[in-house]
């Protein structure tokens, strides 16, 4: 048969018979066969006649042939051929006997297959003839349509082995001719001689055989059998990279990598090292030997991430799954970094392993939940969840058990569930600890003061930590423990004197908790005391296990009242606790309800030699203090009127957050003094700042509570005792008293810093009335002095911190021909440097040019300003007045005499400062000068003229 230009089209499952076995008994000058099905069939029977056969294809037009060397096999066989198109996703169309359009990673390659199929058949052979030289021709069209995901230089021939149901169980050699658009296979042995073929890049298994140790990208290192030859080319994404006991020297990731699968096998022993490229592993990841160590770029596994019997480095930035985590032998470190569920169906935690975490991100939100912990699992930092994600924190069974873990209290470094957004849950149980250092003068037993971050948490669980003693139901019984009650709440209602001290103040109103049983829970938000016996524990760490509480979709409120006794100082005092599974901010921006609340919070320390309390008022803080209040602390608040409020939500969290002392920058104007003996210390601080005054100030002061040993504090105006003396705005030089008090006999020492807040104008002294001694303050300045049996050495009226500044001027606004200041009272006006009978105001309206100015009596200073005002009526023209024009002016103005005489000319502006002045000395002749307005500010001027014994005022207006 000979082709001359004309088209054969074989259709409806027809079949060609050739019967002519020799090579040329389809002969092509022009023109081809059409297939396009698989039963539009070519039977030729060539039987045992050996040589070179094309079969002209075609396919709309182009002309696709298929050509091969056949040998000639045992038998009175024939081959079947056959050809068609497919749309990009082969998996659709996939010729009888054939299951999948898989890649070696077991999933559909359709979009890294060229879109046509070829059948060569050979049946009813006793033996199969061997192929060399087998050409498939494709077309362009074919593997670059939208769908694919081809590199046509990495095109080459796949077989399908109906047996295995792989097209990638045996990779045949190949070489790829773009020019001619075909890839031609060198030789096909009869058990590779298989019906159905594709050209395409369907992914592979490249296994590790580099001779020693070197680096992933790089051809030779890779072979496509176990232990075979190299130069099988670097794995790209639909291929799977293996790593077995043929090869177990170490492998660098030197580039980034995107492969199908990832497989480490038990037997391979070396090092795999990622360093700064990233991995993407788009199918499984399946680590069960060596060593991986993971580098400074992200990892991502579509599919599940399984480890077992590896050591297992993550990488320091984030370890990305779209399915499940299952470690169930080996070891896993997190490295500091971030793993990330980010799949669409419920992702597991599993294994038998129980992994220790940095940070989980759950950005899974298609399913509840979204992630399940199906076994124990310990996290060190912030668990971070988005919108609408859920976790479910112990599992399918509920017997998970996901711990948020506490390593040091100073600074804190606790394990976190981060701000949860809205319709974010963390459903299930959690355990969370808090680390408390074993410390305390009494051979470390202390009180120390917490609260729940759960809720419905029994005494029962915190006693499997901490022993707690008393006469209630269940009370703990340990070697050399009193019956004694050791757990406290606090009842702020009680005024009576309950400890007898001769005063109803913040130590009465302690109540025994609990009262009847160790079944009684812990109320989030409330605080509790609780004796801690150091001494006979192995560790003070303790936690508490249940469903966290959160504050996403409602606040939290920390129960507080308010019962007034007649003593301000001593009412209002409630002992709560931070009620999240993190740190949270006192000064956070939102997220807070404080009402009939003071603004500052106090934090009771016994980790030295005697109890000491810590404050932070907003702004700055004292022993320590710090805006941010740890998981599981007890803190003190002050409600200052009646039905206060104090609620919290999620926005308050600061997860991840260290509870050291933390400014948020430079204060101005504070001076921090710090007393001390020995290891023992207290702290004061004096603030001068706008919005406070020289009383207390409930958003700016803290009050002094007394510690067990010496108390240091500053005088307010009115004698109260302040740990933070928030005072008003340092105009003037000011003295403020610092009280020493229930100091034994002995020698301290003060040391004063911040002394840089404050301007170079400022000058600060201390005064000791006992020793009198003057000292000049400086950064860093230590004084020792003794306190002795003389009650004069010690008290309110030994020290005097003197803050010496020179008053500023005031500045005086003209306005709409009105004089004003920005006082309100104690105000008296001037003019000519006489009072003005009943100018008292703020403002006045002069009445007639020359010096006005005013003295105002503000916070102990006398502050002071003038102003030289004109009235409209001395702008009218005088005999032998000067003259000044333009006006309004825009860019000069000129001031002109016609006999001359103007020795001295002012240019003063709107708030009375002078911005100009000219000096002359003409006489007798026209006299112009001139001031250039060019680059002032556009408002009112005043131009003061002296000339001989007149003074002249002139207005002018600058455009």
């Amino acid at each position: 048969m000979i082709l001359n230009g004309a088209s054969i089209v074989i259709a409806e499952g027809a079949q060609l018979v050739v019967d002519n076995s020799a090579p040329d008994a389809i002969t092509h000058n022009s023109g081809f066969i059409v297939s396009e099905g698989e039963h539009n069939i070519i039977k030729w029977n060539i039987g045992t006649t050996i040589g070179t056969y094309t079969i002209p294809w075609g396919y709309n037009a182009n002309y696709i042939p298929l050509t091969l060397f056949k040998t000639a096999g045992i038998g009175n066989g024939h081959f079947l051929f056959s050809t068609y198109h497919t749309g990009w996703q082969n998996s659709a169309e996939l010729p009888i006997g054939v299951a999948n359009m898989h890649g070696a990673s077991g999933t559909d390659n359709s979009a890294f297959a060229s879109d046509r199929f070829w059948q060569i058949n050979a049946q009813n052979y006793t033996a199969k003839p061997t192929l060399s030289s087998l050409a498939l021709t494709y077309i362009d069209v074919e593997h670059s349509t939208v769908g694919n995901t081809i590199n046509e230089n990495n095109l080459r021939a796949n077989r399908y082995n109906s047996n295995l149901a792989s097209w990638t169980d045996n990779i045949l050699e190949s070489t790829l001719n773009t020019a001619d658009n075909t890839v031609i296979v060198n030789s096909v042995d009869e058990a590779n001689l298989n019906d159905w073929w594709v050209v395409g890049m369907l992914g592979v298994n490249l296994y590790w055989v580099a001779p020693s140790g070197s680096t992933s990208n790089l051809s030779a290192n890779w072979s496509l059998t176990s232990g075979g030859v190299g130069n099988a080319g670097i794995p790209s994404l639909v291929d799977a990279m293996i790593f077995d006991s043929n090869s177990t020297v170490d492998s660098e990731i030197d580039a980034d990598l995107t492969v199908a699968n990832f497989i480490i096998d038990a037997d391979y022993t070396g090092t795999i090292t990622q360093g700064g490229s990233k991995i993407t592993v788009t199918n499984i990841a399946e680590f069960s030997g060596g060593t991986f160590t993971g580098g400074t770029a992200d990892i991502v596994v579509d599919g599940t991430l399984t480890l077992s019997g590896i050591d297992f480095t993550s990488t320091s930035t984030t370890l990305e799954i779209k399915e499940n985590l299952i470690v169930s032998s080996g070891s896993f470190i997190h490295n500091n970094g971030t793993v990330q569920f980010s799949g669409t169906t419920t992702q597991n935690i599993d294994g038998l392993v129980e992994n220790t975490f940095n940070h989980i991100s759950i950005t899974n939100t298609t399913s509840n939940p979204g992630v399940s912990i199906e076994s124990n699992q310990n996290l060190e930092g912030v668990l971070t969840l988005v919108d609408n994600s859920i976790v479910d924190a112990d599992g399918s069974n509920n017997t998970a058990i996901f711990t948020l873990i506490s390593n040091s209290d100073n600074p804190t470094n606790d394990a976190a569930i981060g701000i949860l957004p809205a319709g974010a849950q963390v459903t299930g149980n959690v355990t969370v600890q808090r680390f408390m250092a074993k410390e305390g003068p009494d051979n470390n037993r202390i009180y120390r003061y917490i609260s729940s971050p759960v809720q419905n948490a029994a005494v029962s669980d915190f006693q499997n930590e901490i022993p707690v003693t008393g006469t209630f139901t269940g009370a703990s019984t340990c070697s050399g423990c009193l019956p004694n009650q050791s757990m406290f709440s606090y009842d702020e209602t009680d005024i009576a004197d309950t400890d007898g001290s001769g005063t109803a103040d913040l130590n009465d109103g302690y109540v025994n908790f609990p009262i009847a049983a160790n079944s009684e829970t812990f109320i989030p938000g409330k605080g509790y005391t609780v004796y801690v016996r150091g001494n006979i524990l192995s560790t003070t760490m303790w936690d508490l296990r249940g469903t966290v509480n959160t504050g996403n979709a409602t606040s939290i409120s920390l129960p507080i009242t308010y019962t007034s006794s007649g003593d301000i100082l001593n009412d209002g005092w409630n002992l709560v606790g931070n009620p999240m599974p993190s740190s949270i901010d006192w000064d956070a921006n939102t997220g807070w309800t404080k009402t009939n609340l003071d603004a500052t919070i106090y934090l009771a320390d016994n980790g030295n030699s005697t109890l000491q309390y810590a404050t932070w008022n907003g702004t700055t803080g004292t022993n320590g203090g710090s805006r941010f209040i740890a998981i599981g602390q007890g803190f003190w608040v002050k409600a200052n009127g009646e039905n206060p409020v104090l609620s919290t939500n999620e926005n308050t969290k600061a997860a991840g957050t260290q509870t050291t002392f933390f400014r948020e920058g430079a204060l101005e104007n504070l001076l921090r003094i710090t007393m001390t003996t020995g290891i023992t210390r207290d702290e004061a601080v004096v603030h001068f700042r706008e919005d406070a005054t020289t009383d207390f100030d409930i958003s700016a002061d803290a009050w002094k509570l007394n510690n067990q040993l010496f108390n240091l504090s500053t005088l307010s105006s009115n004698n109260e005792k302040l740990a933070i003396n928030s005072w008003s705005e340092l105009l003037c030089s000011t003295s403020i008293k610092l009280s020493v008090t229930e100091a034994a006999m002995g020698t301290y020492t003060l040391k004063f810093t911040n002394i840089d807040s404050f301007t170079d104008d400022t000058q600060l002294v201390l005064n000791d009335a006992f020793a009198t001694n003057s000292i000049t303050i400086v950064e860093n300045l230590e004084y020792t002095f003794t306190v002795t049996s003389d009650p004069n050495s010690q008290g309110t009226d030994r020290f005097v911190l003197h803050f010496q500044r020179e008053a500023p001027p005031i500045v005086i606004q003209t306005v709409a021909e009105e004089l004003s200041v920005g006082f309100t009272e104690n105000i008296q006006w001037y003019f000519n440097g006489r009072p003005i009978p009943g100018a008292t105001l703020p403002s006045i309206q002069p009445d007639s040019s020359g010096t006005y100015s005013v003295v105002v009596n503000y916070n102990g200073c006398v502050l002071e300003g003038s102003a030289e005002f004109l009235v409209t009526a001395i702008d009218e023209v005088i005999e032998d007045s000067p003259i000044v024009y333009p006006n309004p002016a825009t860019e000069k103005v000129y001031i002109q005499s016609q006999k001359g005489g103007m020795e001295t000319i002012y240019l003063i502006n709107a708030l009375g400062q002078q911005v100009d002045k000219i000096q002359s000395s003409i006489v007798g002749e026209q006299q112009t000068e001139i001031f250039s307005m060019e680059e002032r500010p556009i408002g009112v001027y005043l131009i003061k003229i002296i000339k001989g014994q007149n003074v002249y005022l002139k207005r002018i207006i600058k455009n």
